[in-house]
C-alpha cells in the first residue's frame, strides 16, 4: 500500500514528493517549481503543455491543489522505510487496521491513517518490531546497569556495615583498656598518695618531738636564768658591804645548784 500511495504523489518531473503541488486545467499534477521551469524552456508567447497527457493550453493558470498537499504531508510525516517495513500487528487501532508503527520519541503506537502528521513531524519513527527489538535492548542495558549498580550498592552497604561493627568493637575494647589503665594509674597514685602522707607524718612527728624538747629545755634555761638574776640582784641590793660580802658564799651556792645558770656561767668564763 505504502509503495503504491508514494507512486501517486511523485511529480512526473522530478520523480519526487510533490512540493507546492498544482493542476491547470488537466487531472495531472506537478510541483509548482517543476511546471514553471519545464514551461519556461517553452516559447514565450506561445502554448503551454502538459508533460503527462500533451494537452496544450493558452495562458494556463495554475491553481494549488490543498488536498494533495495534505496528503504529502500526512505522507512525509512518516518515514517510508518504516512504512514498508512495518508488519501486521497485534495492537488494532479503534478505528482503522492493525497498528504498524510506533514512535520511539513520544513512546507511543502511530496510527498512520488517524494520528495528526505534525504531532511524529521529525520524530523517530519505526516499526513494531524494530522498537519492541530496541526498547527491550534498550531495557536489557538498562536492567544491567541498574544491577551493576545494585551489586555495587550492597557490596559498599555490606563493608559499611562490618566496618561499623568493627568500629564499635574496637571502641569497646578501646574504653576497657583505658579505664583499665586509669585504675591502675589511680591505685598508684592512692598507694603513693598514702605513702607520702605517712612519711609526711613521721617526720612532722619527729621534728615537733625536737621542736618540743627544745622549748622544754630552753623554757627551764629560762627559769633558771631567772632565778639567777634573782638571786644576784638580791644580794646587789644589800646595802652594806658587810651584809653584802657575808651573803656572798649563799648567794654562790645557790646559783651553782641552777644548772642552766652554771652552765651559762661557764661557758662565759671560758670566752
Amino acid at each position: 500500500m505504502a509503495c503504491c500511495l508514494k507512486d501517486e504523489l511523485l511529480c512526473s518531473i522530478c520523480l519526487s514528493i510533490y512540493q507546492d503541488p498544482v493542476s491547470f486545467g488537466c487531472e495531472h499534477y506537478f510541483c509548482r517549481k517543476c511546471i514553471t521551469e519545464h514551461w519556461s524552456r517553452q516559447e514565450p508567447h506561445g502554448t503551454r503543455d502538459c508533460p503527462e497527457c500533451r494537452r496544450t493550453f493558452t495562458d494556463p493558470l495554475l491553481s494549488p491543489s490543498l488536498k494533495l498537499s495534505n496528503i504529502v504531508e500526512r505522507y512525509s510525516a512518516f518515514p517510508l522505510d518504516a512504512i514498508l517495513n512495518a508488519q501486521r500487528s497485534s495492537y488494532p487501532c479503534k478505528d482503522h487496521e492493525k497498528v504498524k508503527l510506533f514512535c520511539l520519541t513520544d513512546k507511543s503506537l502511530v496510527c498512520f491513517f488517524c494520528d495528526e502528521p505534525a504531532l511524529h513531524e521529525q520524530h523517530q519513527v519505526t516499526t513494531i518490531d524494530e522498537a519492541y527489538e530496541e526498547i527491550q535492548r534498550e531495557m536489557k542495558e538498562q536492567l544491567a546497569t541498574l544491577q551493576d549498580s545494585e551489586k555495587g550498592h550492597t557490596e559498599a552497604l555490606q563493608l559499611l556495615q562490618r566496618q561499623l561493627t568493627e568500629t564499635k568493637s574496637s571502641a569497646k575494647s578501646l574504653r576497657a583498656t583505658i579505664g583499665d589503665a586509669f585504675e591502675r594509674l589511680h591505685r598508684f597514685l592512692r598507694e603513693r598518695q598514702k605513702s607520702m602522707l605517712e612519711e609526711l607524718e613521721m617526720d612532722t612527728a619527729r621534728k615537733l618531738a625536737d621542736i618540743e624538747h627544745k622549748i622544754q629545755c630552753y623554757s627551764q634555761q629560762l627559769r633558771d636564768v631567772k632565778e639567777g638574776i634573782q638571786i644576784l640582784q638580791e644580794r646587789l641590793n644589800e646595802s652594806g658591804r658587810h651584809d653584802f660580802l657575808e651573803g656572798v658564799a649563799v648567794t654562790s651556792e645557790r646559783c651553782f645548784t641552777c644548772p642552766s645558770f652554771y652552765q651559762l656561767l661557764k661557758s662565759h668564763s671560758n670566752a
